[in-house]
């Protein structure tokens, strides 16, 4: 039987009797494209369509990055039928892009009812040759027939996984071998293990290993805790984590075929499977639309580009040629899934596309703008869906109209993957100095994902959570990432009620003849609040670090932006006093002098910084300013992009004082214990100016996250200060490591300077053993990470959250209540008594978002643990409790101890090595041999 057939993807005449002819108006589309070239140009990324649930000449706009796939590390949901489709479609949209080439990516649809299913797939645009070879029929062919005998019940002579993985493996073998290159690149000979060798990597990257014994291989390794330990030993945290994603990405056929047959299992509509491969469009070319000179601001370097990128040929992509074909499908007995599996993520035009569609959703959106992009010509579909395409290419002409006018901020480009959680790499945590240790931020966030789908799925089937359920319990590593910059938020609103500037609510008689919308009171009200609406406004040129540096002045925070410290000389100062008394300096000249912004860019320009300031300030006769010029000029590197004067110099300055000739001679990471590290530092930071930032453990360890505002925060610094400047450098570390802080401020006659810090001595007193989850809360919202602590994601309701648009809605609510300076533990309280919804209720005078965001598992009955987070935690059976006691206190093991009932340790097992299956880790087992010959058995992950 013939289960996979070819078609044309755009039929030359209807398919039904009431089919319109749809085409592409050739206007449109050439203002569409033009202006994507132009976007592309100025800058391809953009902000990415938040998700609901490529090359040379003629060819494909360049996506060939090695993480474009699902996490490998991920399993299928076989609780939500909707969840099991997508999967599918999302894995077999993988192995259908089976070698490195942007003409394979391909994207699946799936046509179904409970009596048979189709399976449509689509590939991009192909200059030359037929889209689907030989090797894709007899691949899916005996896909299909397998899935169909799972799903019929069929009995097979011996299991049918092993000959359904080594037939995905062939299929994906140039992947395979592709990332068993890359893998050898990575580890360098790093390791000497002989995997990636001649005896592994090496030897099927050549060719002279089968593929499918090296996947085997690769599989029997997953689960090797030695493994993972030589490699963790051997690599950066950088390159472990490459490592680890290509081994992941070589295990996606075996792992596939696992799934795909879980799958046909639970659908009973794979009992009947055709699949029909939809042969791709030519690349065509399209006229360029001639844009207005002031729309087009570019470069003449700029210029070339945008000319060269217009004139390429366009493709239509492998989701765009699905939907088209889909638009116009009928079946009186089945029904489209509502879903289209991709093997990367879409781009920023389809993305717009499909969401004005809004009948096909897919994983997620890349953000990035392609000029090489365009839609079938002409098409048969649903005399409803041509109105939906009319509107829907309307649509995206006019978003790129308003992103080609538009100053857009810059963007770090995001990774083309689908990989859970993608993170910034600007905002790419790495471990310092000033971090006792941090995770894998995939890692971290496939945990939070792990908690979010147990918690799901007890709802969707209609359990509530017990008084027997038990908290997460972390340990405090945390990730972390430098902090938002905070520019202006753009208007709400194109008619504007009151003056921006200063809020008056009457006649706006002057409008911001720029950008047309803001309005304000009058022209002086405008002319006070360009330095912050220019941020805003269509400027004719892009902000630059001058612009930061007055709105800076203007706000009066220290500038956060790097170009602002390198070109106004901030990095020529090692302390944070000099680096304050600089920009006070510039803040006094900008708003109480009105030093020009023209004068300050010709400045830079011309690298006569120094000349210039010293020059103002003897103009004013001020004083203060007089001692600024005096100080300025004794300093002989200052000057735009001057000499750094990093920390790094301050704290070998610190070494000689404060360490002990051997701890100077060894390695600064290696100074135990943690404390004394953590303390020095400190001592560093404090003593010349500068203050623990919200991703340093100090923050949480020293209590500066307990400080309500700026100014508290200020107050608690300069307490710090007053104590190290009177106590020694052990008596203070010493005090860190035993939690006598507050005592230490007592002994030097300082305990009034903290007296009324809320929450402060309270905190202080338990920080060393365990702290509440709120402050891991109140740091997630003043950080520019993806995803939550571990604990947060439990006790704030960030598990009950389905994308990211609601994490960002849950998190922004927060934000508000912290900047509000609302109690802390009041918040806490409310949390472990279950009562959150209800609590911020009335704080808010109502609720910023849904109720159901705000459930957690608490309140619970005898757990002191809920809504702690403690650094180490062992988990034991109630029966060897007190042996573990003793064993801990023998060895000074200070980690919290927590009991399973004896009758739940199978359970608790099964448990726990899901947990570590799914988060892509092993699982280490550790034997204590107790005082009667019993062993006792720690697992960690």
């Amino acid at each position: 039987m013939t289960r996979v057939r070819i078609i044309t993807s755009l039929p030359a005449s209807p398919g039904s009797s009431d089919a319109l002819e749809w085409r592409f108006p050739p206007d449109l589309e050439s203002e569409i494209t033009t202006l994507a070239a132009l976007c592309q140009v100025n800058q391809q990324q953009r902000e990415p369509i938040a998700p609901s649930t490529q090359a040379g000449e003629d060819g494909m706009d360049d996506p060939t990055g090695d993480e474009e796939c699902t996490n490998s590390f991920s399993s299928l949901s076989l609780v939500d039928d909707a969840e099991m489709k997508r999967g599918f479609l999302d894995r077999l949209a993988e192995l259908l892009c089976y070698r490195k080439d942007p003409t394979l990516i391909t994207s699946t649809a799936l046509i179904y009812s409970d009596e048979e299913a189709i399976i449509v797939a689509a590939r991009n645009s192909s200059s030359g040759g037929d889209t689907w070879s030989h090797r894709d029929v007899r691949m899916l062919e005996y896909l299909a027939e397998v899935l169909e005998r799972i799903s019929s019940d069929d009995a097979f002579e011996s299991h049918p996984l092993p000959g359904l993985q080594s037939t995905l493996v062939e299929h994906y073998s140039s992947r395979i071998r592709h990332h068993a290159e890359r893998v050898m690149s990575i580890e360098n000979g790093k390791t000497e293990l002989k995997f990636f060798k001649e005896d592994g990597c090496g030897g099927v990257a050549s060719g002279r290993l089968d593929a499918y014994q090296f996947a085997k291989s690769v599989e029997d390794l997953s689960h090797s805790t030695d493994f993972y330990d030589k490699l963790k030993a051997s690599l950066t945290p950088t390159k472990f984590r490459r490592v680890m994603d290509e081994l992941g990405f070589i295990r996606r056929p075996m792992q596939g075929a696992v799934e795909l047959l879980l799958v046909a299992q639970q659908c009973s509509g794979f009992r009947n499977i055709k699949v029909v491969l939809l042969n791709s469009l030519l690349p065509r070319k399209v006229k360029t639309l001639q844009l207005p000179k002031a729309i087009i601001s570019l470069t003449a370097r700029l210029q070339a580009k945008f000319h060269n990128e217009a004139k390429k040929n366009k493709n239509v992509h492998a989701e765009m040629m699905l939907m088209t074909y889909l638009l116009g499908f009928r079946s009186p007995t089945l029904e489209i899934f509502p879903y289209l599996g991709i093997s990367k993520k879409t781009c920023l035009l389809c993305g717009h596309i499909l969401e004005e569609i809004g009948q096909f959703k897919t994983r997620g959106n890349h953000g990035k703008c392609y000029s090489q992009w365009t839609l079938p010509s002409a098409l048969w579909i649903k005399p409803q869906a041509t109105e939906k395409l009319d509107k829907a290419i309307q649509r995206l002409r006019d978003i790129l109209r308003e992103e080609a006018t538009e100053e857009v901020p810059h963007r770090d480009a995001e990774k083309e993957s689908v990989m859970a959680v993608p993170i910034p790499p600007r905002y790419g945590k790495e471990t310092t100095v000033f971090n006792a240790g941090v995770e894998d931020l995939r890692l971290l966030a496939r945990e939070a994902e792990w908690i979010s789908a147990f918690r799901r799925s007890d709802r969707e089937v209609g359990t509530t959570s017990s008084k027997d359920e038990r908290p997460v319990i972390s340990d405090s590593s945390q990730d972390s990432a430098s902090a938002p910059k905070g520019d202006p938020e753009r208007p709400k609103t194109a008619n504007p009620t009151a003056c921006p500037f200063c809020k008056d609510t009457g006649e706006l008689a002057h409008t911001c003849t720029k950008c047309g919308i803001a309005a304000y009171c009058d022209l002086d009200c405008y002319r006070a609040d360009w330095y912050r609406h220019k941020f805003l406004c269509i400027l004719g040129r892009p902000t630059d670090v001058t612009d930061h540096l007055v709105l800076a002045c203007h706000t009066n925070q220290y500038p956060q932006e790097d170009d602002v410290a390198e070109q106004y000389g901030f990095m020529c100062f090692a302390t944070g006093k000099d680096r304050s008394r600089l920009f006070e300096l510039y803040r006094r000249l900008v708003i109480e002098w009105a030093i020009d912004e023209e004068e300050l860019r010709a400045a830079v320009k011309q690298n006569r910084l120094k000349e210039m300031l010293t020059f103002r300030c003897s103009q004013t006769a001020d004083p203060v300013m007089l001692s600024d010029k005096q100080w300025l000029e004794s300093q002989e590197g200052f000057g735009v992009s001057g000499e750094r004067q990093g920390l790094i110099i301050l704290i070998e300055a610190a070494r000689e004082e404060l360490l002990n000739s051997d701890e100077r001679k060894s390695p600064f990471t290696e100074v135990q214990p943690p404390e004394k590290r953590q303390a020095f530092l400190f001592f560093v930071q404090i003593r010349n100016g500068f203050k623990p930032d919200v991703d340093e453990d100090n923050w949480i360890s020293l209590g500066f996250c307990t400080a309500p505002d700026a100014v508290s925060e200020d107050r608690l610094c300069s307490a710090y200060n007053s104590l190290v400047g009177r106590c020694t450098f052990d008596e203070f570390w010493s005090s860190m490591a035993e939690s006598g802080i507050l005592e230490l401020f007592s002994k030097y006659g300082l305990a009034d300077r903290i007296l009324h810090m809320r929450n402060f001595k309270n905190f202080m007193a338990i920080v060393k053993k365990w702290h509440q989850s709120v402050w891991e809360l109140k740091r997630f919202t003043r950080m520019n990470v993806s995803d939550p602590f571990r604990a947060v994601v439990v006790d704030y309701g960030f598990m009950n959250c389905k994308d990211a648009r609601q994490r960002m809605q849950l998190r922004g609510m927060y934000q508000e209540y912290f900047k509000r300076g609302e109690d802390e533990m009041r918040l806490h309280e409310a949390c472990v008594a279950g009562k959150l919804a209800s609590f911020l209720h009335s704080v808010f005078g109502g609720l910023p978002v849904p109720p159901d965001f705000l459930r957690n598992p608490y309140p619970l009955e005898n757990y002191p643990l809920m809504g702690m987070v403690t650094h180490s935690v062992t988990m034991c059976p109630e029966l060897a409790l007190d042996r573990v006691r003793a064993l801990k206190a023998t060895g000074g093991d200070e980690s919290i101890i927590i009991t399973i009932p004896d009758a739940e340790d199978e359970a608790q097992l099964s448990f726990l090595h899901d947990r570590a299956a799914f988060l892509g880790t092993g699982l280490r087992k550790r034997y204590y041999s107790g005082s009667d010959g019993q062993y006792i058995t720690e697992f960690t992950m």
